[in-house]
């Protein structure tokens, strides 16, 4: 939770997130296609029906533009390609990784994945076309940071020459000391047992005695974990945490907030500011990497295209 989100997975982000905030939320279902062969990418079929439920998806994305079937064939064509290469260096994620995406898509439109499920499909996006792009874009982003891993990573001088380029930026930031307090649940929890756990967790944030207690008060609640002090300055967490971080008091816990391990609040151990640039060196580090990630993700795919048989039948 507390870790900052590589450049590749925040493009992946946007590939989706802004799909379906609030857009998912009306619409009428709409008729299921028939199972006909759409195309064959190295003898592996693509349906008619993934073609249909592809469009219904960008037409989401796109708020009802952008979704021919020309277009989303192609992009079915890619993923294909993508995941199969992914496959072949055993970068594939694993189901409950891509699972954990949906439900981290879900929770942006305050919805629990099931709702979220009927959401989207009663716009005629079955929940599988939206895993399956998941599932081929975060498995694509990480097999070609591994395998292109020095030309992406941004070049020490390089990212000094960028900061110096910045000017006399403002290099103040917070450092905090933080807490992770756990309710944990177990990996196939249901809707019920979530909001139970968040519910358990809201009573406890209120009667929270700080960090220096906060094991002894853990072991007086069910299945809670309180996890080791650890030290981070704004720029390692990012703005969207350190925002939240910002609106509590030492000694106090963020709103809880569903993790991999279970129901997850922050407790803020200590505040202080300190003299730090890193954060100017990880923007101008990740402005490089993301630049040569886009460049090599581009020219791998079109390398993967030229050796690829495709045949399109309908």
């Amino acid at each position: 939770m507390l870790s900052h989100p590589r450049p590749l997975r925040s493009r992946l982000r946007r590939l989706v997130l802004p799909a379906f905030v609030g857009a998912a939320l009306a619409g009428a279902a709409l008729p299921a296609a028939a199972q006909s062969i759409a195309v064959v990418v190295n003898g592996q079929p693509i349906l008619s029906s993934e073609v249909t439920g592809r469009v219904a998806l960008m037409n989401l994305a796109g708020g009802g533009k952008g979704g021919s079937v020309a277009a989303a064939r192609q992009e079915l064509i890619d993923e294909k390609l993508k995941l199969t290469e992914a496959k072949r260096y055993n970068m594939v994620v694993s189901d409950e990784q891509v699972e954990a995406a949906f439900a981290s898509i879900a929770q942006r439109t305050k919805l629990s994945p099931a709702q979220f499920t009927q959401a989207i499909g009663q716009r005629g996006v079955p929940a599988r076309t939206l895993k399956d792009r998941l599932k081929a874009e975060i498995s694509w982003a990480q097999l070609v940071r591994r395998k292109f891993a020095s030309q992406i990573a941004a070049r020490e001088k390089d990212v000094v020459s960028s900061v110096g380029a910045a000017g006399k930026a403002d290099n103040r930031a917070t450092q905090y000391t933080l807490r992770q307090v756990v309710f944990v649940l177990p990996k196939n929890a249901s809707d019920a047992q979530v909001n139970q756990r968040r519910a358990e967790a809201n009573a406890a944030r209120g009667r929270f005695p700080g960090c220096a207690q906060a094991v002894q008060f853990a072991s007086s609640l069910r299945d809670v974990a309180v996890k080791e002090p650890i030290t981070r300055s704004t720029a390692q967490l990012g703005k969207p945490i350190s925002d939240n971080l910002a609106k509590v008091k030492v000694g106090g816990l963020t709103s809880p907030e569903r993790s991999e391990q279970g129901v997850e609040m922050i407790a803020i151990c200590e505040r202080k500011d300190i003299a730090d640039d890193s954060m100017i060196r990880r923007q101008a580090a990740e402005e490089l990497g993301s630049k040569q990630a886009e460049e090599q993700s581009k020219k791998y795919l079109e390398q993967l295209k030229s050796r690829a048989i495709i045949e399109v039948r309908g």
